[in-house]
């Protein structure tokens, strides 16, 4: 049974339709920029236009997703006909499509709920696709430190990182590579920009890519060289990495993500430096490099087996630096186990 199918059956509607890309993605594993899923009691189907037509029948041949090409001139109103109640995802609908649908006489129905759950869960499949995601950026990386050069600039360090995780067989990147030099780390989301390079910068960069649509998420902080000046990035270091790891060695399936989220928080606290941890330990990886769940000191949500997330302590110094340790992470047999394989034990290259 494919994923529109299975969402139709959970949302009990008497037609289910979907505008949203990603939404879209996840039901038919078909990426495109445009386009509607609409399912009902006797089928699923995939309506886009001709950019996609034929590329899409190729990939979706057996899924039992119909694909057809709108007509010209032709609206998905016009395929709405006879519907009386609607299901669509409220929360990633525009209010001037919710109040269309509506004064048309829909009866609308929040399809929301139905998708974050199923998401939530990933598939053998959707953690393959992730784990070679993780692979190609932790790949790249690697190559990129052995190409940095004083007096590179964070955007040509950026470049070069995105270029190896495509050469490596990526999609595109999971978002804006985030490349620090020296105290610009002190910016959880600096942009990279033409900061250059100097001997002794602490380096922080943040990346990951997309691999049959799904995303990795990973943040090294390594020193460029060593000027023996950095006795206290050093202590800062080894708590933020401690934090990180405690994370694997105490979390366990049904705790909820606040609770994730308090181990590493007061593993820092124990350091004092817990003021210092600005944003939340984790977030949800899939589709969206940003999804459910939520580690954060506000989450009841319960991290169980089979969802995907990052464990991303981190601690940030105005004006000085900052160090950030991410991997992404899945629970599985209960407990923690990382999608990264790459030391996270300070270098200094």
């Amino acid at each position: 049974m494919n994923r529109a199918r299975k969402l139709y059956e959970e949302i009990g509607a008497e037609a289910v339709l979907t505008k949203k890309s990603y939404l879209r993605l996840y039901l038919t594993g078909f990426e495109s920029s445009a386009g509607y899923v609409l399912s009902d009691r006797d089928k699923d189907v995939f309506f886009t236009d001709s950019r996609y037509t034929e590329a899409a029948r190729k990939q979706l041949a057996g899924s039992g997703i119909e694909v057809k090409e709108m007509e010209r001139g032709m609206t998905i109103d016009d395929y709405l006909v006879g519907y009386k109640q609607l299901a669509i995802p409220f929360e990633q609908t525009l209010y001037p499509e919710f109040k269309r649908l509506s004064d048309k006489g829909f009866a609308l129905v929040d399809s929301s709920e139905a998708f974050t759950q199923a998401m939530t869960i990933k598939t053998a499949e959707e953690l393959a696709r992730i784990q070679r995601a993780c692979d190609i950026a932790e790949e790249a990386l690697q190559k990129l430190k052995g190409e940095l050069r004083e007096g590179m600039t964070e955007s040509e360090a950026a470049a070069l990182l995105e270029f190896h995780m495509r050469q490596g067989g990526a999609r595109e990147t999971s978002f804006n590579t985030i490349c620090c030099f020296g105290a610009n780390g002190s910016q959880p989301h600096h942009e990279s920009d033409d900061t250059k390079l100097r001997f002794g910068d602490p380096v922080l960069i943040d990346f990951g890519c997309k691999v049959g649509g799904y995303c990795s998420d990973e943040t090294r902080t390594f020193l460029f060289g060593d000027d023996h000046k950095h006795t206290e990035f050093k202590k800062a270091y080894a708590s933020v990495l401690r934090a990180h790891n405690l994370v694997f060695e105490k979390a366990k399936a049904g705790m909820t993500g606040a609770e994730i989220d308090a181990i590493a928080r007061s593993a820092l606290a124990e350091d004092g430096l817990d003021k210092y941890f600005t944003h939340s330990l984790g977030h949800g990886i899939g589709i969206n490099i940003h999804e459910h769940p939520t580690l954060s000191p506000r989450s009841v949500q319960h991290i169980v087996d089979g969802m995907v997330f990052s464990d991303e302590p981190g601690v940030y110094f105005d004006g000085q630096f900052g160090i950030r340790i991410e991997d992404s992470c899945t629970m599985e047999g209960g407990r923690v186990r990382s999608l990264m394989t790459s030391s996270k034990e300070l270098q200094i290259i």
